[in-house]
């Protein structure tokens, strides 16, 4: 073999693995989209629900992988947290609005785990970005800033006033302050649910 053929193999052999990973890249998102259609067609019920979380994710990954990501990486160098602020809370906003779907008994677990594994990559970015998932647990006094109250429930105990009852859609928080704040129903203390002095009055 001479030298020029020599000289364009090698030139041809290192090309592979790049022209190789854009292949693949393309065939994986291929491969993305028709497990999304199978999984459409087979869960009738819930088929606009996962038609539009799923577009709205993969589009949302396409742009940050493909032609944002390294530009934010950049701007992640040179400048501090609030620049970032309004894509991350697009994020937080995909990442809680449809979570609930895991919890839908009739999807099949190839679509679970499609979800799962779409909300898990959404997590990342925003773990990358310092923000995190917030649940308040039942019984600890609401945080105003944090927290978006749904429902009161009224209680005779007085200790219980403003404690959550129950937290219906997780937060987003990122260095104390919120990307996309919790709901939850909290307890208001009702006085006329509260047990008379005298019954409180042990008598022997």
């Amino acid at each position: 073999m001479s030298t020029d053929m020599q000289f364009e193999a090698e030139i041809a052999s290192n090309a592979e693995p790049l022209e190789h990973e854009k292949l693949s890249t393309r065939q994986e998102i291929r491969k993305i989209s028709s497990n999304v259609r199978e999984l459409l067609e087979t869960q009738d019920k819930f088929s606009r629900q996962l038609t539009q979380v799923l577009r709205e994710n993969v589009n949302f990954q396409n742009q940050v992988r493909q032609g944002m990501y390294h530009e934010l990486e950049l701007l992640k160098e040179q400048l501090r947290g609030e620049q970032f602020t309004p894509l991350l809370k697009e994020v937080a906003a995909v990442c809680v609005e449809y979570r609930r779907l895991l919890a839908e008994e009739s999807l099949s677990d190839n679509a679970r785990r499609t979800l799962q594994l779409m909300f898990d990559q959404l997590e990342d970015i925003l773990a990358d970005y310092g923000a995190e998932l917030s649940v308040s647990s039942v019984g600890e006094v609401r945080r105003p800033l944090l927290t978006k109250i749904i429902n009161t429930i009224s209680t005779g105990e007085q200790s219980m006033h403003n404690t959550v009852a129950k937290s219906r859609r997780p937060g987003v928080v990122r260095n104390g302050y919120p990307l996309y704040r919790e709901y939850v129903d909290v307890y208001v203390f009702d006085p006329s649910l509260a047990p008379a002095r005298s019954e409180l009055v042990r008598t022997d």
